[in-house]
């Protein structure tokens, strides 16, 4: 529930986006008794007019813990300069 609250922060403030962009290499993932194939995927960080994509490639069902990551370094940093 934490992350919740520091995409919250970053949303409603129009001014951070994390996202994911797939690249061309894949891999497989079991779900359940399945086989699906997935794409690697680089995040990208809009700050503002500002994009900038990440040179690090993540697997798609676990990149939400760098996206919560990002949000929460941003969210620190952001609580320590009004203090």
């Amino acid at each position: 529930m934490e992350c919740l609250e520091y995409m919250s922060w970053a949303l409603k403030g129009n001014h951070l986006r994390v996202y994911a962009v797939p690249t061309k290499s894949m891999y497989t993932h079991k779900v359940g008794k399945k086989t699906v194939n997935l794409s690697y995927v680089k995040l990208v960080i809009e700050i503002g007019n500002a994009k900038h994509e990440g040179k690090e490639t993540y697997k798609q069902h676990l990149m939400h813990e760098k996206v919560c990551e990002i949000y929460k370094f941003y969210y620190d940093n952001h609580k320590a300069k009004t203090k």
